[in-house]
């Protein structure tokens, strides 16, 4: 095939249309190999991939303004018609570097196909949120890459997030990667509940470097407070961790609050901003090499045995702890 403008190094022709792969986006795709980080798909959707991964890395300036941008590489036969009652889907039949100009990767996201179709997903509402978009991932196959209005560039991939942090690429993998292991070490508690939990925790709280602790009472039997300061709590409405659409109040509360949140093995939030005591035994017993908020946790679960604690660091990272001990940690946003 011959060589295309400088800086073009080969393309891909599929019905008609033509991937063009530049020197950038082979940089990039050594960048992200160095990190260990393979992008999942097809040679074709990979290429696809990697096109809008380096727009979204490295987009136009327009007016002095890096913009939003978000876009969709659908693989194989899949369709984002799982979520059709949230989305409009536009034909583009124009060059891809027009298409992109009406994505604003909040509402509107370009859609693309190894065989060269690009569409328009209008959505009837909001979905810049790491959540949202894991949540759509995982209901389409689809990957999704996202440059925030911070200038965050990301990816949303079937094991997790790919994430620029400035420096380098990184892999953070998804709750859903992390709920195999947090259900083994937590077996008797329901699975939707430890997913709402891992959810709220790991694409919530840690990408937003929000520090929170969840006590998890597994045997409300045999409870009681004694290990509890209840003297500034904020009482809570009725919200659910198996309730999504309850996940923007809780997050806006946690952002503002304190100390811990207590979880009942239903489900519902109690009290928030609640402080944690220790006995002198937990406090001989537990020596924690960590912050305060890790230690409380550590030595309220050695108190209390039929409790789990859910730590979320304001350094990203989330940590599980029963009877003192950490029995999971789900990988959050080192720097």
């Amino acid at each position: 095939m011959p060589s295309g403008p400088v800086g073009r190094l080969r393309c891909r022709r599929k019905l008609g249309r033509v991937t063009e792969l530049t020197r950038a986006h082979e940089r990039l795709r050594e960048e992200l190999a160095d990190g260990g980080i393979t992008l999942p798909g097809s040679p074709d959707e990979v290429d696809l991939l990697l096109t809008e991964l380096e727009h979204a890395w490295r987009p136009p300036v327009f007016e002095n303004r890096s913009l939003t941008y978000g876009s969709f590489v659908l693989p194989g036969e899949r369709s984002l018609i799982k979520i059709d009652n949230l989305v409009e889907l536009l034909d583009l039949d124009m060059p891809i570097d027009q298409a992109r100009r009406f994505s604003d990767g909040r509402s509107s996201f370009v859609v693309r196909r190894a065989d060269g179709t690009t569409q328009l997903a209008c959505f009837r509402r909001t979905i810049q949120y790491e959540a949202d978009l894991v949540e759509i991932e995982q209901a389409t196959g689809a990957a999704i890459v996202q440059r925030t209005v911070m200038g965050v560039s990301r990816a949303f991939t079937p094991t997790g997030v790919v994430e620029w942090n400035g420096h380098r690429w990184r892999h953070r993998p998804s709750a859903q990667v992390y709920l195999p292991s947090v259900r083994t070490a937590v077996p008797e508690a329901p699975r939707a509940l430890l997913q709402g939990l891992l959810d709220l925790a790991v694409h919530w709280l840690s990408p937003a470097r929000i520090g929170a602790t969840f006590l998890l009472d597994l045997d409300p039997r045999d409870h009681d407070d004694h290990g509890l300061d209840v003297s500034a709590a904020l009482p809570s409405p009725s919200l659910s961790v198996l309730e999504r659409h309850h996940y923007p109040a809780l997050f806006a509360v946690l952002a503002q609050t304190d100390l811990a949140a207590l979880v009942a093995a239903n489900g519902d939030v109690g009290m928030l901003g609640v402080g944690l005591r220790s006995s002198v035994a937990s406090e001989s017993a537990i020596h924690l090499e960590a912050g305060m908020r890790h230690r409380s946790a550590a030595r309220y679960t050695w108190d209390h045995e039929h409790t789990v604690a859910f730590v979320v660091s304001e350094d990203g990272p989330v940590t599980l702890f029963r009877h003192g001990n950490p029995i999971a940690v789900c990988l959050g946003i080192p720097d």
